[in-house]
């Protein structure tokens, strides 16, 4: 009699098994495929490499057994999409695919962890703002351009926020040096020790603008857009975008620069002899002067501002008050271009997906932190040194007036 129970209740517990695998295959293939994927625009962008293939390590392991598991018919079809000629209608397809294969994974996904995936954007949507507490201004950062214009397109791309201002308004780069922004003041340092200081900032400045750009490629390979699916490039266009930002800058006071018109436009007869001017014929004079202004822009270059005596850039407002107009439309131009490249970022860090709150704050916010407050140190250094050059200055010309 004990026999046949056996079997029984056997044969209904196999039964019960089969058919709940059975109810969990036809629900897999009514919610996870096959599907009638979209043709998007040809002028969609393509990825420059293969999605779903790695992750931010936090949660790696989980989102790769789910992509590869459950959700492996539509990684199958991305791939294929992926790898499908330019133009086709099955790399056309690959939007709609990346967009079906990230629903697939959030629908396997436990609630706490999609509730970590959305506070994780929230913090990221808000890394512009937080980062525009510690980049440089407009206006700070075109001063510097004036003299040390490579250090200042490395702090613009280490540091690619910038402290917002008021649209449509101007802000002086001369009130810096004036004082009237701040009292930091750096005075002359000994040769040996500036040039240590000055390889030590073009260093510090080189990893901080490398950080950003690893930072920004590995967001882009690790993450998705939930408006863009296939889009890598933004979060790294929206650093590099930070550069023409500061070339615009940098044009507007290059403007104000030669609108002071400098003290001595003669040949400088304390670097080189008359006949140096005069007596040599049109090529050795050319390559004379390309070589001299070569020498003359890695000098300026490789200085501190603290160690100069600049008196081509006119700091005085009361002695040229006239700024040219369209140096104060680059300004504002500049002005306008960092606020809209604000919006850009926060909307591109809100939309991230797939990535932890511990994933966002050490491998993404804490490193961009850490490249602005290098930066900003270096500014900052700079600045000062900058402002002891115009108290010397004026020192040295006041006995002459």
């Amino acid at each position: 009699m004990q026999s046949p129970w056996k079997w029984l209740l056997a044969t209904t517990a196999a039964i019960a098994v089969f058919q709940l695998h059975t109810a969990a295959a036809d629900l897999d293939i009514s919610l996870y495929g096959p599907y009638d994927y979209y043709v998007s625009s040809p002028l969609i962008p393509r990825p420059w490499a293969d999605q779903f293939e790695t992750y931010f390590p936090n949660n790696n392991k989980i989102l790769i057994n789910i992509s590869t598991g459950i959700c492996n018919l539509t990684l199958h079809d991305y791939h294929a999409a992926f790898r499908a000629p330019h133009g086709s209608r099955e790399a056309r397809q690959m939007l709609s695919i990346c967009n079906r294969h990230e629903a697939c994974i959030y629908g396997q996904l436990v609630p706490s962890i999609t509730l970590n995936y959305q506070g994780a954007s929230i913090f990221l949507g808000l890394a512009p703002y937080i980062l525009s507490a510690l980049g440089p201004t407009i206006a700070e950062l075109s001063l510097l351009s004036v003299h040390r214009p490579l250090l200042s397109l490395l702090i613009s791309l280490g540091a690619p926020v910038s402290i917002p201002t008021r649209m449509f308004e101007f802000e002086d780069p001369r009130d810096i040096v004036n004082g009237k922004t701040g009292k930091l003041v750096v005075n002359r340092i000994s040769g040996r020790v500036a040039i240590l200081i000055s390889a030590i900032q073009y260093v510090l400045a080189v990893i901080a603008a490398t950080n950003v750009i690893a930072t920004m490629v590995a967001v882009g390979r690790n993450t998705t857009l939930a408006w863009a699916c296939t889009t890598q490039f933004a979060p790294l266009l929206w650093a590099v975008l930070a550069l023409f930002v500061a070339s615009v800058a940098m044009v507007g006071t290059l403007l104000i620069k030669r609108a002071c018109p400098p003290e001595d436009r003669q040949c400088n007869k304390t670097r080189s002899h008359p006949r140096h001017c005069t007596n040599i014929g049109h090529i050795q004079r050319l390559s004379a002067l390309i070589l001299g202004k070569l020498g003359e822009i890695i000098r300026s270059e490789t200085t501190i501002c603290a160690n100069r005596n600049d008196r081509a850039y006119c700091h005085s407002k009361e002695k040229h008050p006239k700024i040219p107009k369209v140096a104060v439309f680059l300004h504002i131009l500049a002005g306008c271009m960092s606020f809209v490249l604000f919006l850009f970022g926060t909307a591109v860090f809100s939309a991230l997906q797939l990535v932890t709150f511990i994933d966002a704050f050490i491998r993404v916010i804490a490193r961009l932190i850490a490249s602005s407050v290098i930066c900003r140190l270096i500014l900052i250094f700079e600045l000062s040194g900058l402002r002891a050059s115009k108290s010397r200055t004026e020192r040295i010309r006041q006995p002459n007036s």
